[in-house]
């Protein structure tokens, strides 16, 4: 699968000029663990994420403490002091394969997905990615059987079985046929029966 086929565009963003609180609001509101930072041209220039919000000092909870807590009357901050900058970023037409593992080796929960120019494009997570493995075995095959029809080989047949792919041994391309199997979305492997 590529990027764009799961991402979810238009991505939210905020400005480096922003308050943390409104991005803080935008984080519980939306339900996501991060957010794009943009310049005017729309340009990925960095990125606030849970992390980058919890690494700031937050006021403590009298009631689990020995000793009073201070209240601080810190200054408003700027999205720009919290965030992580030049993030690392995906393109639309990435192997979505390839982004779980950079997500998954650097533990991150999300990526923003930017065209040529560096401008966000929408934001591909971990949870997009999942959601397009929850496909049943009887859609994938009826996928599956679309995708090699509009291929150009609808005699090519195939079986599926927990989302993955076996193709029946056949006259013709066979290597063919498990590229073209194996874009279909949801599927999670593609073999050649005997």
């Amino acid at each position: 699968m590529l990027v764009v086929e799961v991402m979810t565009a238009p991505a939210v963003s905020v400005r480096a000029e922003a308050p943390v609180e409104d991005a803080v609001a935008l984080l519980g509101a939306r339900r996501i663990s991060a957010v794009p930072v943009v310049d005017a041209d729309e340009r990925v220039i960095g990125i606030l994420s849970e992390a980058d919000v919890l690494r700031q000092p937050l006021q403590g909870d009298p009631r689990a403490q020995l000793r009073p807590t201070v209240i601080v009357d810190a200054p408003q901050r700027r999205v720009r002091d919290a965030m992580s900058p030049d993030p690392t970023c995906t393109s639309p037409h990435a192997d979505c394969a390839e982004v779980a593992r950079t997500m998954v080796a650097a533990g991150w929960k999300s990526l923003p997905v930017v065209d040529d120019g560096g401008r966000l494009v929408g934001v591909v997570s971990r949870s997009d990615i999942i959601r397009s493995m929850t496909h049943t075995d009887q859609d994938l095959q009826e996928a599956v059987a679309h995708a090699f029809a509009q291929a150009g080989h609808p005699e090519w047949t195939a079986s599926v079985s927990s989302g993955h792919v076996t193709i029946a041994a056949a006259e013709g391309p066979v290597d063919a046929a498990v590229a073209v199997a194996a874009t279909v979305e949801g599927v999670r492997g593609v073999r050649v029966g005997r």
